[in-house]
């Protein structure tokens, strides 16, 4: 029997629209499974877990608050620099998990490293994260310090005939880091005089060792060297010798250093925002890694520049964040 063509076209349709709506339907479960992280990132639920109140971990909190996508939910808690209360938090945490840890300060990332495995952590404000074996495998991290060649690279910027320059440093927290500061002085055709101190009773001795030695002398972010009481020493004991000094804040040029190469709290949680987006999409991107503070601020003293007879290039002048001048024992901040 011959079937009309009208019904060979019937049953040909169907096949030919069931390959239509199958590769629509493809596409779209395509895009579903590219877009849903993205989703679940957005919608998931932060646990901020902050050291205390200090004012730069508040700045850092506040940058990544402002960083994150307006649907994610944040808890936010201050452990008070009780590491016993942070570890209790921790546990509460681990019962309940959010969808992300920021841990902001040395006793929240060590409260989270001891009492949550799972979860993804984000720190940051943490001076020498491995000597107390951060990060972990569920956790990254965003350095204190930048590294030496973009530090090295700012002081050169400022001070660029400067050739020796000397360094205080604790073994026990900066070795590795003047050991790579070594090695790319040495490219940047500059002498490195690293001097080790044990303790706040060697400064005096050590600076008497470095000043007729050197050029400048660059600070570091190292608990050893830098202290409350340490402070007014050296900014004094440069500024007398009209050595140049250049260093990690910006207070300490307004109190009298030549430069520093700052690292901005509300900019490292900005950064730390932009990672949660990437951290939530692949749970085992960046984990056990120390990222670098990204946009580091240059920051100048015009009157410690004047009083040293150094003349800063202009160029160099404007495109540091924060400049400081005007009369008076403590320069007055005068630029953006």
């Amino acid at each position: 029997m011959t079937i009309p063509k009208r019904v060979l076209v019937m049953r040909r349709t169907p096949s030919h629209l069931q390959s239509i709506i199958g590769r629509r339907i493809w596409w779209l479960l395509a895009c579903a499974w590219i877009i849903s992280p993205l989703s679940d990132a957005s919608a998931g639920e932060i646990a901020i877990l902050k050291s205390s109140d200090l004012s730069y971990y508040e700045q850092a909190v506040l940058g990544f608050r402002a960083g994150l996508p307006s649907p994610m939910k944040v808890r936010e808690y201050n452990i008070g620099s009780q590491l016993t209360q942070g570890r209790e938090i921790g546990r509460a945490l681990r019962a309940s998990p959010p969808t992300l840890v920021f841990a902001v300060g040395l006793k929240a990332a060590m409260a989270a490293k001891l009492e949550i495995f799972d979860t993804p952590v984000i720190f940051c404000m943490v001076l020498n994260p491995e000597t107390h074996g951060l990060p972990t495998s569920n956790m990254t991290g965003i350095a204190v310090r930048t590294s030496p060649a973009n530090q090295l690279t700012a002081l050169r910027s400022v001070l660029p005939e400067r050739r020796r320059i000397g360094v205080l440093y604790d073994e026990a927290q900066s070795g590795d880091f003047i050991r790579d500061a070594q090695r790319i002085a040495k490219q940047f055709g500059v002498e490195l005089m690293p001097v080790a101190v044990r303790s706040q009773e060697d400064l005096p001795a050590a600076i008497r060792t470095l000043i007729p030695k050197i050029d400048a002398l660059w600070l570091l972010q190292d608990q050893t060297v830098i202290s409350e009481s340490s402070i007014p020493f050296l900014l004094e004991s440069t500024i007398d010798a009209k050595i140049p000094l250049f260093t990690f804040s910006s207070t300490l040029v307004q109190q009298g250093a030549l430069g520093a190469l700052v690292v901005d709290p509300w900019t490292v949680g900005q950064q730390a925002a932009r990672m949660v987006r990437l951290r939530l999409t692949d749970l085992t991107r960046s984990a056990g890694l120390l990222h670098e503070p990204e946009h580091p601020q240059l920051a100048l003293n015009l009157n410690t520049a004047e009083y040293l007879g150094l003349i800063l290039a202009p160029d160099l002048v404007q495109v540091a964040r924060h400049v400081f001048s005007g009369p008076g024992p403590i320069a007055q901040k005068s630029g953006p």
